[in-house]
């Protein structure tokens, strides 16, 4: 009984290990201060670079490789242009609230490298916020609308590595 038991055991682990994704080496993001488009975005936003970064690693924590391991993907991440609109420029339809990068992952085997533009805006993150948040009430300095954005973009590009 016992035998059959660990044999159980091993046949799941190996199933999830095969499963899961390739194993993540490297996480980089990039955001070129001209892509923050106005005075708000570039006060709300100080810290894009490493709480992308954060967000990525935590979808991926059960992938991220060792120091030495071979055969890993990379992710690599440049922030084109990021857009915060007033509320009321957003309500008049005369701005928009977005983020844009273009995303490069690298794949051990390099046939299957993905390389694509990625923008998320917000018409796109209501299915991030909390429950029970009203979207017309979220605005572009509110910590809610920055962790969905984060958050919706995040999962787009770790849904690829799993």
């Amino acid at each position: 009984m016992t035998h059959l038991i660990r044999t159980t055991a091993l046949v799941a682990a190996m199933a999830t290990a095969a499963a899961a994704g390739p194993m993540v080496s490297e996480i980089d993001v990039t955001a070129d201060l001209s892509a923050i488009e106005n005075f708000k975005a570039a006060e709300v936003w100080t810290s894009l670079e490493a709480d992308l970064e954060t967000a990525l690693a935590e979808r991926l924590v059960g992938q991220i490789a060792d120091e030495n391991a071979e055969e890993t993907a990379e992710i690599h991440v440049e922030i084109d242009s990021v857009a915060l609109a007033s509320n009321f420029e957003q309500a008049l339809g005369v701005g928009e609230w977005m983020l844009k990068g273009d995303v490069d992952i690298n794949m051990p085997d390099a046939s299957k490298d993905m390389r694509y533009d990625l923008t998320v805006s917000a018409d796109q993150v209501n299915a991030y916020y909390p429950a029970g948040t009203d979207p017309a009430m979220v605005s572009v300095d509110s910590e809610i609308f920055y962790n969905a954005i984060i958050e919706a973009f995040a999962g787009n590009v770790a849904s690829k590595l799993k």
